[in-house]
Order: structure tokens, then sequence, then C-alpha cells
């Protein structure tokens, strides 16, 4: 093969790679603008169904002492949280960020990508009294917002059951649930529901067959 030739094959090669690389980083670029947890290593360190399954029937013969603790950044998910803690007499907890948001979109998606939690501006007083705890959040950027991950980070859950909830219209709460379920060890995590409005709330209570 003289030098021509070989001129003629590596510029064929090149036309056949080119395509390929830029296809792959456009590829790569939607996934992290749109999952920008998708690579991250996330863990799984959750009880088992039957440890979960097991709890709960030991909870069913008490006088439970309940919390619902909620994030909510345009007041969706509060309204639900709300109702909630009136139908089954909760005690409200709202998660907030120490410092708002000044650029929501950029801000909380680089917070996802880094796993970069957000200091609280309060605390839950006295956390061991609850033996369930709500907690409910939007959906951003398919993953749990990161001040939900510094709430789940700052306290021991160990016994409690757990029961997550999420008010983002378009996302499934299975597609948050990884980077919900890497914030904390040994979760109890039970009968978590996509809440899309108040009418679901009755029915989704009753599937939890606590109260």
């Amino acid at each position: 093969m003289n030098h021509i030739e070989r001129k003629r094959n590596m510029k064929k090669i090149w036309f056949i790679l080119i395509p390929i690389i830029i296809f792959t980083f456009v590829v790569f670029a939607y996934y992290w603008y749109r999952y920008p947890a998708m690579f991250r290593i996330l863990q799984d360190d959750s009880l088992s169904e039957a440890e979960v399954a097991s709890l709960v029937e030991s909870k069913k013969s008490q006088d439970l002492n309940l919390l619902v603790a909620y994030f909510s950044y345009t007041g969706t998910t509060q309204g639900i949280a709300e109702e909630i803690r009136f139908k089954i007499g909760a005690d409200l907890f709202r998660i907030e960020r120490e410092e708002d948001y000044s650029d929501v979109y950029t801000e909380s998606k680089s917070e996802i990508w880094q796993n970069d939690c957000s200091n609280l501006k309060n605390t839950v007083e006295n956390m061991d009294q609850y033996d369930v705890v709500f907690i409910g959040f939007p959906i951003w950027f398919h993953a749990t917002p990161a001040p939900v991950n510094t709430f789940l980070e700052s306290y021991d859950f160990t016994g409690k059951i757990i029961i997550p909830f999420r008010t983002s219209g378009g996302s499934d709460i299975e597609e948050a649930i990884p980077t919900f379920l890497n914030s904390c060890k040994d979760l109890a995590v039970y009968q978590e529901r996509r809440i899309s409005n108040s009418s679901e709330i009755d029915s989704w209570l009753a599937d939890i067959d606590l109260f």
C-alpha cells in the first residue's frame, strides 16, 4: 500500500469516526444535563422488604408519633404535606435551605451533580420521639433535591418507618429513590408514592394501613 492509498484510507476512517465521536459527546451531554446524578456511584443500604414488613407489623398496635417533613420550592409539596398532617394528626416540619437559591435551576443541578448537600435553616427537635416520618419533595433532574439529602444525613432513622412522597408532574418517585437511599443507611422505606393531587391522599393512607 503506497502513501496515497494509506492517506485515503485514513480519511475514510476519520470520516466514520468523527460522526461517532460527535454522537457520543452529544449523548453524554444530554444525559449529564437531564440526569446529573446518573454518573455518581449510589449506594442502597436500606432494609429489605421483609425487614420493613416486620417493622411495620410491630408498629400497628402502637400509639404512633408521626412527623411530616417536606421540602417545597413552589408551594405544591407544602400543600400536600399540610393536608397529610391534618388527616393523620402529625407534626409538621419544613426542610429549608440555609440560604435561598439565587438561581435555582443552575444551583440545584450543580448540587445533585456534585452531591453537595447544603446546610439547612432548622432542625427537628427530638427526632427520637417519632415512629413514622413522611418525607415529601419535588423531583429535580430525576433526583432528590439536595436539601432533602442533607435532612436524611442529619438524623438517625433506625427503627423508624420512612414514607417518601413526591409531587412532580412527570417523573415517577422511583427515579428519585436511588439518590434518596444513598443519603442514609438502614432506611425502612415503606409505601413511597407520587401524589399528583390531594384527591389521592386518602387511598394512599389506606394502603399504608398504620393509622
